[in-house]
């Protein structure tokens, strides 16, 4: 059954571009950036989480500086049905590990992406995966990030580019009982006012709100999105998987650089494994996958030496912060 396409009228669309920017902005500033009213945006923000086109308001947080380093798994099952293969996605997602985790058709059925310390912790994070999956594995690989990037949602109509970084593990930035009870609950909750959040965590408003400033000055927090279901706007969200011939480093800057003007790419990852790049796309349809594929290889064809696609049909979790992993 096809899915019931939502439409956005010009402020819809503003709105959505302000809190792209920062989700954290009060209804009374996106009005002001927009030039409406607070009662305007707050209805209209209601509307598209109504109509499940945001589906949650999350915060983008730098693991590697709280000494985390991520890891992307790619599996594909066999011998299984429905039932079964949403009883291990149900659980896989469960895991504290887990801090991404989609679905769809392609190349692999799922990518799951895995918080972890050391080496001999990824190995037992994915061991544990492997035991989930059990004898429906049939064939599993990994990657590991180096640097992340979060482009605007440009089909928005902001064409200026704007990008949230990610790293991988550096020299743990140390944090304590507070800072990690805050990063908790504003991980899921980016909008919470710093009343809530004092309510939430039991740290006095005062205290809260310098804990928050002093995480966003040490980019611990590095942004704040609305979680939007592109699907609900008639888009399909394929994930490229990319890996290079041997290329100098200024060749695959200038290739990143070219992905990051592509009004369709949303997200790029870079890694080290089977892949040395993730793009998330945005189109209307295979047709326009096609044309964005074709134009990467048009003018790298000397940088791609094989790409590999799937349909992301479900996103069952995005959570920056492994609270359980972090040592205060």
């Amino acid at each position: 059954m096809k899915k019931s396409t939502e439409k956005l009228d010009e402020k819809d669309r503003k709105i959505l571009v302000e809190l792209d920017k920062n989700a954290r902005q009060t209804d009374s500033e996106i009005a002001k950036n927009t030039k409406t009213s607070k009662q305007v945006v707050n209805y209209h923000i209601q509307k598209l989480i109504e109509k499940e086109i945001i589906s949650n308001f999350y915060t983008i947080i730098d693991t590697g500086l709280l000494g985390l380093n991520t890891f992307y798994v790619f599996i594909q099952l066999e011998k299984i049905n429905k039932l079964q293969e949403q009883n291990i996605l149900n659980k896989i997602m469960a895991q504290d590990f887990v801090g991404w985790l989609v679905d769809g058709v392609g190349r692999w059925d799922s990518v799951i992406l895995i918080y972890a310390d050391t080496l001999t912790t990824f190995s037992n994070c994915l061991n544990k995966i492997i035991e989930i999956c059990g004898t429906h594995l049939h064939e599993y690989d990994f990657t590991t990030m180096i640097k992340s990037e979060h482009i605007n949602y440009k089909f928005l109509g902001d064409k200026r580019v704007r990008e949230i970084l990610q790293k991988e593990k550096t020299t743990a930035t140390k944090i304590d009982k507070e800072d990690k009870k805050l990063l908790s609950f504003i991980s899921q909750n980016a909008r919470a006012s710093i009343v809530e959040i004092s309510e939430k965590t039991r740290i006095p408003i005062h205290k809260a709100h310098y804990h928050l400033r002093k995480l966003i000055k040490q980019e611990i927090i590095t942004g704040f999105k609305p979680k939007i279901n592109v699907g609900k706007l008639g888009l399909q969200w394929h994930l490229l998987l990319i890996q290079f011939h041997g290329a100098s480093e200024e060749r695959r800057e200038k290739f990143i650089d070219f992905c990051k003007q592509q009004r369709n790419i949303y997200y790029l990852t870079s890694t080290i494994g089977k892949y040395n790049l993730m793009l998330d796309i945005h189109v209307k349809d295979t047709a326009e996958f096609k044309e964005v594929l074709l134009e990467l290889k048009e003018n790298f064809s000397d940088l791609i030496k094989l790409y590999e696609s799937l349909v992301i049909f479900d996103e069952y979790k995005i959570d920056y912060f492994p609270a359980k992993l972090i040592i205060t």
